[in-house]
């Protein structure tokens, strides 16, 4: 029941047509400023390299890689707000968040539903939200991940 009603909620949230309107929101968490995008789930700060929690893009020379990493310099801008997942770093030392944009939009679902991004799968407490916008995005053959 609880996948059929994310599923659900994928769908309504995939077939919207706004660029930054999404169901997960932070618009109060930390924010801090964008030195530079690195590729489409990577980020660096004046203070650390930031690694989405919630997401994984191709990397750069990968189908897609150019998509997803220009979907993130546009969602990204000069600031960005970040949430913690479960683990704060990942096995290189990058810090490991959710992303937001400035206005508190989740830049994780925005790439999910753009079909640049897929759902990691591992853990994390908006793992289940964003597995099923994937499924439903895969479903719709949409974005330049999914379509045929």
């Amino acid at each position: 029941m609880r996948f059929a009603l994310i599923t659900i909620l994928g769908l309504i949230v995939a077939c919207s047509n706004t660029v930054e309107g999404t169901l997960l929101r932070c618009d109060n968490c930390e924010e801090v400023r964008v030195s530079r995008v690195i590729d489409g789930d990577t980020l660096d700060t004046p203070s650390v390299r930031l690694r989405l929690f919630g997401v994984d893009t191709p990397e750069i020379g990968e189908p897609c890689a150019a998509e997803a990493t220009s979907r993130m310099n546009e969602l990204a801008g000069n600031s960005v707000r970040l949430e913690d997942g479960p683990r704060l770093t990942d096995q290189f030392g990058r810090r490991l968040a959710y992303v937001y944009t400035k206005d508190g939009h989740s830049i994780d679902e925005i790439l999910v539903r753009d079909g640049v991004g897929s759902a990691w799968t591992e853990d994390g407490q908006h793992r289940d939200f964003l597995m099923g916008l994937e499924n439903s995005t895969r479903m719709m053959d949409d974005g330049c991940l999914w379509s045929k």
